[in-house]
């Protein structure tokens, strides 16, 4: 087992069974509320979470333990203000000692737990509950250690330092003897060395008090009584195994047991030989003073639940919370009127104006699809709205002229990339000749490889470029005849706006029906605004009353007058009906929005009736037009243009991008026919330099 170093006792801490919190809590909301739980699933998570947290403390390394312990002590308290002491949730706890290596818990929190909760248990406290004094008396004997020791390091007068030690002394003391079997046997012997050793402290600081003041015999008295308490600490400290105490403390007692020594040869010296002052009996010394300096203080979470919220934020931890988790549910003397209000609320924003409204619009979509409006409008006299943002992207686009443009540069790339080819062939066929030639020249002493077996791989794949390059070719010309086709269409895209609709047909004032058609355009374009005007009116109101509801809390107001009726007694039986007056109050609010949309629904019925009239009357007007319908036509035909500039446009990227990448591999294909063609030269020079038919006959013998 690994040895264990301690200086001060942590108490541990207890052990409870797992629980949740969220299936409780929830249950009872839905249960005895009378309200939709699944809205405080968070809450009942972050609670959770808080709580596992709290639990998991003594595991990790965390500086914030405390301000984390303080955040789930003040969200149960919250807890307890919205929900009675019995949820049907136990609570079971494991004995206190079960465990090791825990974290502090101060005198304060321990002193409220003995005077204030334990009444408030609804079972018999455990049995480890009756440690209490115990462990108060251990926690204010460490903090007052702390005191001592700070008055040490600051150098304070022998007598400060003395009353600080004996009070330290007797908080120990304290402790050992509220000690029972529970306690395990290593803190009652740190809990002796530590009396015995701040007894002796005490003694020891006297003694340096008494001759700085001239009381040799006195000096004596105090340093025999500080050896005798040092020696049982001493004592003690040898019956401690594991853990022990930290090797700064053992030494602290070891270098007093030497100063005593030492101070006791040279005391009883001088007195000897030149003081010669009675030493006093231990019963006659005079008892030194305690200095109480450490009292049980309790913390400031506990006495004020909003403490927490002066913490420093901790933005990126998810469980620091800064509200009273359930905040927002209402006790439940007033929760089923709450829930009543909400559901009368929610069929006046959901029935009479949100699902009316959506009928409305319904219908608002039906009639402009049916009639196709404003496109059956716009297709008489003007441009439809689809056709100006088409030719609006023609244009960014760059329109027929870039087409044109990408479809020459593809072009003059498919050369390039036959000529990539055709130079890469001809080199390989100079070579075969000058190689044959050569061959000729020399006869059998020119022995080499011929051309035409070792570019068999070259010509084979410069065949295989050349096939997909004439594929690619054809591909090519079916693009080029969607420009032809298109061109003309395309074309007139490209234009601006006022140039196309010149260039289409037109009803002329001359026309016999022209001034009907027109009249009957302006009065469909006014019931068009109107409609439109109703249907933006419909939207606001309902985002109007969305907006409303989402902040309509009735809570106070119901709250406020269950005061009213209960007058402050608990044994009042509120009725849901006695609110009646309050919901209607508040539902009055909505009055203006449910008849609003009652206009508007009126409205719309009688703009979509003339709408279907006048739109009937201009269907049989104009379906006897043939300028008309030569119009509509052509505006179909551009319409269908702006699908193919895409499509043709589409076609012409991935060929430009094929060319670019091709025309890389087709370098590399040329180059190789080059380097093979270079590397012939320079061998056929080497084997015919100077005619020397020796080397040829060497180089023959070698291949």
């Amino acid at each position: 087992m690994e040895r264990q170093e301690v200086n001060f006792i942590s108490i541990p801490i207890k052990k409870p069974d797992k629980l949740s919190w969220s299936s409780a809590l929830t249950n009872y909301i839905t249960e005895s509320y009378a309200e939709d739980a699944k809205k405080y699933n968070q809450d009942c998570s972050l609670l959770d979470s808080l709580r596992q947290r709290c639990l998991e403390q003594e595991q990790i390394e965390n500086p914030l333990v405390l301000e984390d312990l303080s955040i789930y002590f003040n969200q149960l308290s919250f807890l307890g203000s919205k929900f009675p002491s019995d949820i049907g949730l136990g609570i079971s706890w494991y004995p206190l000692f079960s465990s090791k290596d825990h974290s502090y818990c101060p005198a304060g929190c321990l002193k409220y737990i003995q005077s204030d909760l334990i009444n408030e248990l609804r079972a018999a406290p455990p049995r480890d509950f009756e440690l209490l004094d115990s462990l108060i008396a251990l926690m204010i004997a460490q903090a007052h250690e702390c005191v001592w020791q700070k008055a040490v390091m600051e150098h304070m007068k022998y007598g400060t330092v003395a009353r600080l030690a004996i009070k330290a002394s007797d908080y120990y003391e304290s402790f050992l003897s509220n000690c029972n079997s529970l306690v395990p046997d290593y803190w009652k012997t740190i809990g002796e060395i530590k009396h015995n050793y701040f007894k002796a402290v005490a003694q020891y600081q006297k003694a340096n008090e008494a001759i700085s003041s001239g009381r040799y015999g006195e000096e004596i008295a105090r340093l025999y009584l500080a050896k005798s308490n040092n020696a049982a600490a001493i004592q003690k400290l040898s019956e401690l195994t594991n853990p022990t105490l930290h090797p700064s403390f053992v030494q602290q007692i070891h270098t007093l047991d030497h100063s005593i020594d030492r101070d006791l040869i040279r005391a009883e010296k001088d007195n000897d030989v030149v003081y010669m002052e009675t030493v006093p009996q231990p019963n006659q010394l005079a008892p030194i003073l305690r200095s109480d300096m450490a009292k049980p203080i309790l913390p400031s979470f506990i006495l004020d639940p909003s403490y927490w919220l002066v913490l420093t934020e901790r933005p990126n931890d998810s469980l620091f919370i800064k509200r009273p988790l359930f905040e927002k549910l209402v006790p439940f003397a007033v929760h089923q009127a709450v829930s009543v209000y909400n559901d009368k609320k929610n069929y006046i924003v959901h029935d009479d104006i949100i699902d009316k409204n959506s009928v409305l619009e319904q219908e608002y979509q039906k009639v402009i699809t049916e009639l196709r409006l404003p496109y059956s409008l716009d297709i008489i006299d003007t441009l439809p709205k689809e056709l100006l943002s088409y030719a609006e992207e023609v244009q960014d686009l760059g329109g027929i002229q870039t087409l044109n443009d990408m479809l020459h540069k593809i072009q003059d790339m498919s050369k390039k990339a036959l000529g990539l080819i055709e130079e890469g062939f001809n080199a390989l066929e100079e070579e075969n000749e000058q190689d044959a030639m050569l061959s000729k020249q020399y006869g059998k002493l020119w022995s080499r490889p011929t051309s035409r077996a070792l570019t068999q791989n070259l010509l084979t794949m410069g065949t295989q470029y050349n096939d997909t390059i004439q594929a690619a070719q054809k591909a090519d010309r079916i693009v080029q005849a969607k420009v032809a086709n298109w061109g003309k269409a395309i074309a007139m895209l490209s234009r601006p706006s006022a140039d196309i609709l010149s260039h289409l047909p037109q009803l002329q004032p001359e026309d016999e029906l022209h001034a009907q058609i027109t009249q009957l355009l302006t009065q469909l374009r006014r019931q068009l605004e109107l409609l439109e005007k109703n249907t933006r009116d419909r939207q606001d109101v309902e985002k109007e009353v969305k907006k409303m509801a989402e902040k309509d809390d009735i809570s106070d107001a119901l709250l406020s007058r269950c005061h009213e009726l209960t007058k402050g007694s608990p044994i009042v039986k509120i009725q849901v009906e006695q609110f009646s007056d309050v919901f209607d109050s508040y539902l009055k609010k909505y009055q203006r929005h449910q008849a609003s949309l009652q206009q508007h629904a009126h409205e719309q019925d009688e703009i979509i009736f003339q709408l279907r009239q006048l739109h009937m009357q201009l269907n049989t007007m104009v379906s006897n037009v043939p300028v008309l319908i030569k119009r509509e036509k052509a505006i179909s035909n551009l319409e269908a243009a702006y699908s193919k500039i895409k499509e043709i446009r589409t076609n012409l990227v991935e060929g430009i991008k094929f060319y670019s990448n091709y025309i890389d591999i087709l370098n590399q294909f040329k180059k190789e026919c080059t380097d093979f063609c270079l590397a012939r030269r320079m061998e056929a020079a080497d084997l015919s330099r100077d005619h020397n038919p020796a080397k040829l006959l060497l180089y023959s013998n070698k291949k």
